[in-house]
């Protein structure tokens, strides 16, 4: 099985600051590199957040990012498995908020800052880079307990 290009626990205190939660830690998060423009699919089943029913869903961007003209768009993807996972740094997001999705299914495109570092940053919700690396990286996942 192919490796992929990743980096662990990359920026999310950024995402800490902004989002005002102290849940996200840099140790729950991955970045996958890839280039600008990449489909971005659902790592799970599950329901893509919906800020009019949750005041603590995040579809879009934050009134924060509203003020950087360089912010890319985010998500959180409440999962059929019970974690809620969290997408970011995306150009797109093609689903919308409310829908249910399936595992592999199209959800957005990886976005760069400012036209550079093109990633997708993927966090889990009081969870470890494991849980995103057993899904779509097995082959790095090997040391995970």
């Amino acid at each position: 099985m192919k490796s992929l290009n990743y980096r662990l626990g990359e920026g999310p205190a950024a995402h800490v600051k902004r989002l005002g939660r102290s849940r996200w830690q840099d140790y729950s998060s991955v970045d996958f590199l890839a280039a600008a423009g990449m489909p971005v699919y659902a790592l799970v089943a599950g329901t893509v957040c919906d800020p009019a029913k949750d005041k603590q869903c995040v579809w879009g961007k934050t009134p924060q990012e509203l003020k950087d003209r360089f912010s890319l768009n985010s998500f959180y993807l409440n999962g059929s498995d019970g974690k809620q996972y969290y997408y970011t740094h995306l150009q797109n997001i093609v689903a919308r908020p409310g829908q249910a999705v399936a595992k592999g299914e199209l959800v957005g495109y990886v976005g760069a800052y400012n036209g550079r570092n093109a990633h997708l940053h993927l966090a889990v919700r009081d969870g470890n880079p494991c849980d995103v690396l057993v899904k779509c990286a097995p082959a790095d996942s090997r040391s995970c307990k």
